[in-house]
């Protein structure tokens, strides 16, 4: 069976035919962290309560682990969830989504109230999303914050992930599906708090990292 990412791409091309807070420190290949600023070094966390909030999902340093972590020069697309703890009932707020031009996403973003958000985006050839500066913004989320409770959220794999327990990006062309790892070192650790902010990443030793997803 046809991987989820690499089946919603398919229907993609067939388509083109007819205050105080932490800030990421991203320092190994591969890391996706929701930020304040979309060059995948902004804060981690917002207090801003009844205003839209701009919050932006940045892959830095995207590379081909499998071939010696050689960095990749575009993004064409990616698959993950975002998971919110505990789950809004209206006290948080998706108000939309930008999503780069000529994309496609099939994942089940309808309703926050359910606790998760997930996104399996095909990226159109016309318009790949180049890396600058070591980093390239897979989307932006807007939020509107009522109260001034926490809301963390966490990245996860969707079910069923393309590759098993992972979320993933494809570089250069659709034949190329990488892994990509939460910047807080684990599904289980938040990237973003609203009224709070994300644990600070901590210095570790890349293959440490690495061993933390296998």
């Amino acid at each position: 069976m046809m991987k989820s990412l690499f089946t919603m791409c398919s229907i993609l091309v067939l388509s083109m035919l007819v205050s105080s807070v932490v800030f990421a420190e991203p320092t190994h290949p591969n890391e996706v962290g929701l930020y304040m600023t979309p060059d995948g070094y902004g804060a981690t966390g917002t207090m801003e309560t009844m205003v839209p909030v701009d919050v932006f999902l940045v892959l830095t340093k995207p590379a081909d682990a499998e071939n010696g972590f050689v960095p990749f020069s575009h993004v064409l697309g990616f698959e993950l969830a975002l998971h919110f703890d505990p789950a809004p009932y209206g006290d948080l707020f998706k108000l939309g989504e930008v999503f780069p031009p000529g994309s496609i996403n099939v994942g089940d973003n309808s309703d926050i109230n359910q606790g998760f958000l997930d996104y399996i985006v095909g990226i159109s050839t016309d318009y790949p999303l180049i890396v600058t500066d070591e980093s390239v913004v897979l989307m932006t989320i807007i939020f509107f914050k009522v109260t001034a409770s926490q809301t963390a959220i966490t990245l996860k794999p969707i079910i069923p992930a393309s590759i098993s327990g992972e979320m993933a990006f494809l570089g250069e062309d659709y034949e190329q599906l990488r892994a990509m790892h939460s910047i807080s070192g684990s599904h289980d650790a938040p990237v973003f708090i609203f009224n709070g902010e994300a644990v600070a990443v901590e210095k570790e030793s890349f293959g440490s990292v690495k061993a933390l997803f296998r």
